[in-house]
């Protein structure tokens, strides 16, 4: 068995704390709604990898390279980036490791819809094959709700 994904979502702040633990705020909001568009958003997206019971890839001194993808509806691009992170060593806990990425960064919404967050991870000096979810944020502003609430009441 190799590192997977088990969580990938958004918070609208992630903070790690004195043990290193991750704690959200917002967490996992059903949508940002902006005044108007084209807006910025800048959500928090939240992955995370566990290694497997054996703990053999997400070792101490090994480089996580994260490349994150965001586009619209129409598939185009809005935000790229690619960066790299240290795995850092679990406290004594016995348990295999665990790798928690908190991104946050503007992206520019020029319409209501969905925007998908897709996160690759690839796990340096080791033979785990690169790891990718995605998850999608919904944008809408005061227009888009109202608009659904007069079709909801009409019907």
């Amino acid at each position: 068995m190799s590192p997977q994904v088990t969580f990938i979502g958004f918070a609208e702040g992630a903070i790690f704390d004195a043990r290193g633990q991750l704690a959200l705020v917002g967490f996992c909001p059903q949508a940002n709604v902006v005044e108007r568009f084209p807006a910025q958003v800048t959500p928090s997206l939240i992955v995370i990898i566990d290694d497997d019971d054996e703990g053999k890839t997400l070792k101490l001194g090994r480089t996580a390279n994260v490349r994150i993808v965001v586009t619209n509806e129409a598939g185009e691009v809005v935000f790229y980036v690619e960066q790299s992170t240290p795995v850092a060593e679990l406290k004594k806990t016995g348990l295999p490791g665990r790798l928690a990425l908190a991104a946050q960064f503007p992206i520019t919404a020029s319409k209501a819809g969905r925007y998908t967050y897709q996160a690759t991870i690839r796990i340096a000096e080791s033979d785990a094959a690169p790891l990718t979810a995605e998850a999608s944020l919904r944008v809408v502003d005061q227009d888009w709700i109202d608009a659904r609430v007069t079709a909801a009441e009409a019907s």
